[in-house]
């Protein structure tokens, strides 16, 4: 029987957090997809600013993430396990997604708690602490969500490469794999080996998201038939090296005796020489082109799906709404009145939607409404440019952090300012200042910003 399969191949260039999200991303093809979980992460640094963009290497094209912080922001064990439910709750992610979140973090810090010898709470985080490991795992358990794989596939990873040598860290120099990454290692019998990277390639945030996603390592796999793939480069150069990772979705049934049980290996044992393991088959490059800018304008494909129905209620259409976009699976969902055949009345229910959740939708509009199809297309559609700030409103001394989308012409004139609900009934509740009066006010104060 053939099943959803996931491979996560880490066997050249190990991963990190933000190799995961740059090849979700491209699995999904919208360069915006991680705005929600960014946009939540504004109120913790409102210099907080994230671009995604397209890199090749060796005629394999994917995304790379580029990000801007303000690294003096440290997050302790409490903090950053408060900020993690937080914005889990505000991207509204599923249970799947949320138990996915919480395991890398607590892989994580327990892995630093034993690499220092000390408890979680009394740990001191360093790099592990920054504002950007919350959107390494929330965003990658985010987008998992959005695909619709978590609870539907089972996921394949490759032994992972951890490199080689030294690095410098804020603790100093450490051998390479440094202490976390090896605890996690260790602990979950993660098999391994150093590859050809002279340099950190498996970093332990990258690390904990690999143990938190994945059901097997597995050593072979030739009987996985990909479907569909992506690739996200790291921000480090390996020279001819691709430093890169792939998350191919697709179907495989895998007997037992092909599931390689983890050997557990000492990382520190550097007098023995790694197994190498043999290199992945060289992947296809795509050939679908990244979503780019046009004249000004942001371009990207989405599909979109239909459906005919005449006999379904309206309970049910409106649960179809609820299932569709408070999961996150479509983009917008349209219901139209129409005349269908033999003058029946009925509705055609439209769908927009990232191509990469095709499959899950029609499972979706099948199940809840009985239809026996689905018709869909491929569209190509120009966005206006937009960012999200944050404005700070003071109101009787005391200062409000509201997130605000700004959306751009072709010429960089703004278009719209749209102060982010959730944040304005916040204030409003807070404050009692009704929520008319209130978004007037912010929208002049991020006028005032964005000029």
């Amino acid at each position: 029987m053939t099943k959803k399969t996931v491979l996560i191949d880490v066997a050249t260039a190990g991963a990190s957090g933000d190799m995961f999200l740059s090849a979700l991303t491209d699995l999904i093809g919208e360069d915006d997809a991680l705005l929600p979980v960014a946009a939540s992460l504004l109120i913790y640094d409102p210099s907080f600013r994230l671009n995604i963009v397209s890199h090749s290497h060796a005629g394999v094209t994917g995304r790379k993430i580029e990000i801007s912080q303000n690294t003096g922001i440290r997050l302790s064990p409490t903090s950053i396990r408060e900020v993690l439910d937080s914005v889990s709750e505000e991207v509204e992610l599923s249970e799947d997604g949320k138990k996915i979140a919480e395991k890398a973090l607590n892989e994580l810090l327990e892995a630093e708690s034993r690499a220092h010898n000390k408890p979680v709470e009394e740990l001191h985080l360093h790099e592990t602490g920054t504002v950007d490991t919350i959107l390494d795992i929330v965003g990658s358990a985010y987008l998992l969500d959005r695909i619709g794989l978590l609870g539907e596939a089972e996921f394949l990873s490759t032994p992972v490469a951890v490199g080689s040598g030294t690095i410098e860290t804020e603790h100093g120099p450490l051998e390479v794999p440094v202490p976390a990454v090896a605890e996690m290692l260790t602990a979950n019998d993660v098999p391994y080996h150093e590859g050809d990277a002279k340099t950190e390639v498996l970093t332990p945030t990258g690390a904990a998201i690999l143990i938190a996603i994945t059901d097997k390592f597995v050593d072979s796999h030739e009987d996985f038939v990909a479907q569909n793939q992506g690739f996200g480069f790291g921000v480090r150069d390996l020279g001819k090296i691709p430093n890169m990772m792939s998350i191919v979705i697709g179907e495989t049934v895998l007997p037992e005796d092909e599931v390689t049980k983890p050997v557990k290996e000492e990382p520190k044992k550097k007098e023995k020489k790694p197994t190498k393991e043999k290199p992945p088959k060289e992947k296809q490059a795509k050939t679908e082109e990244p979503p780019k800018v046009l004249d000004g304008w942001n371009e990207d494909d989405v599909i979109v799906i239909e459906t005919n129905v005449d006999d379904v209620d309206g309970e049910t259409l409106g649960t179809l709404f609820d299932t569709l976009l408070d999961e996150g699976l479509a983009y917008d969902v349209t219901i139209i009145p129409a005349i269908g055949k033999k003058n029946r009345p009925c509705y055609v229910v439209k769908v927009i939607a990232a191509k990469a959740g095709l499959k899950s939708i029609a499972d979706v509009m099948i199940r809840n409404l009985g239809t026996i199809g689905i018709r869909y297309t491929t569209w190509q559609r120009l966005k206006a440019v937009r960012e999200t700030i944050v404005c700070s409103l003071d109101i009787d001394g005391t200062e409000y952090m509201v997130r605000v989308k700004v959306s751009r012409s072709i010429d960089g004139s703004i278009l719209s300012i749209k102060p982010e609900a959730d944040d304005v009934f916040r204030v409003s509740k807070e404050t009692g200042i009704p929520v008319r009066e209130l978004r007037p006010r912010i929208a002049m104060q991020a006028h005032a910003v964005t000029e």
